[in-house]
């Protein structure tokens, strides 16, 4: 896009919009354009040059024999889904565009990506230190997804390690949808899934739910005070052998956590993905499938263990019980 043809799609956005606060002064400020039954939706893609945003969304355009190039300044992608239209605001990396575009497109997306090349360590922490920065400038309602990108490299770091090194932990008392996947914009792994999260969200079919398979409650001991298997697996052998692993993970985390007030840590067991959580006295670790939003888990997580700490009489009853009564919709078919 040459840059008059982007500042004429830009003062056209501006003429829109203005259009918009119009006709809502006209109604009493009130924006009758909900979230519910619309089927146009912009998205902003943000990260350092060469975190890989123009591959991944060649890969969703089927674009993939196009030579990617840096983006000097944004690209302008509309894209079709599911029957939903969507603008991709694909933003230069480059420090200077990012002074000088990131926030207006921030805070005019309806949803929000942010990509890190996982395989380049060095600048993990600039990538970390520009992450939390901008982010704030978006809407509360909008979705934001972190994308762990080039997992198909031999060196690129784990989901559990990035967590750790972007403090994304902070989400945890944030109400915004989040959630983090690793992705390959060049091989396509995990890509539509991942686009498949952010279009649930919009269109509310996901409802930013979760479900736990299993549970497990310590002191910050490593001693085992509650457990819980949710759901009737076909496979009582792998999902007993599975369970018995948690057990260890949770008391291995607790005797590490110790020390520490509060502490998360996220960790991969065979196909699955281990949260832990400690607060306090109590250390609490929860079983979940690889493609549910990891920070719902937590909370929630969180939210029983707080409720531990007001009521400690709490902690001596049945742990898939109170699972059941304060998050009824987020087991797995209830208590087994």
């Amino acid at each position: 896009m040459s840059f008059y043809e982007f500042r004429k799609r830009i003062l056209e956005e501006k003429q829109k919009r203005e259009k918009q606060q119009g006709k809502q002064e006209r109604t009493g400020g009130v924006n009758q354009e909900s979230v519910v039954g619309r089927n146009k939706f912009s998205v902003a893609l943000l990260g350092l040059e060469r975190a890989g945003k123009t591959s991944l969304v060649k890969k969703l355009l089927k674009q993939e024999d196009i030579v990617v190039r840096p983006t000097y300044g944004v690209n302008l992608e509309n894209y079709q889904y599911r029957d939903l239209n969507f603008t991709c605001f694909d933003l230069g990396g480059h420090q200077p565009f990012r002074l000088s575009l990131w926030k207006k497109f921030i805070e005019r997306a309806d949803s929000v990506i942010y990509l890190v090349d996982s395989a380049d360590h060095v600048r993990f922490e600039e990538s970390k230190q520009t992450f939390w920065h901008y982010i704030n400038f978006a809407k509360q309602s909008a979705p934001v997804l972190f994308l762990a990108n080039k997992s198909d490299l031999p060196n690129s770091k784990e989901l559990s390690e990035i967590n750790t090194s972007f403090e994304l932990d902070k989400f945890l008392r944030n109400l915004r949808p989040f959630n983090i996947k690793k992705v390959s914009a060049l091989t396509g792994q995990g890509v539509y899934e991942a686009w498949d999260w952010v279009v649930d969200v919009l269109c509310g079919a996901q409802q930013w739910k979760v479900k736990i398979g299993a549970a497990v409650l310590s002191d910050i001991d490593g001693n085992i005070i509650s457990e819980a298997i949710f759901g009737r697996p076909t496979d009582q052998a792998e999902i007993a052998n599975d369970f018995k692993k948690l057990k260890e993970l949770t008391r291995m985390f607790a005797i590490d956590s110790k020390e520490s007030i509060q502490s998360v840590k996220l960790e991969s067991l065979f196909k699955k993905h281990v949260s832990h959580v400690k607060r306090g006295a109590y250390c609490l670790s929860v079983m979940i499938d690889p493609i549910d939003p990891v920070t719902r888990a937590q909370q929630i997580q969180l939210r029983i263990l707080e409720n531990f700490s007001r009521n400690p009489t709490e902690v001596k009853k049945n742990l898939g019980e109170t699972f059941e009564s304060k998050f009824p919709l987020e087991v797995e078919g209830g208590i087994r």
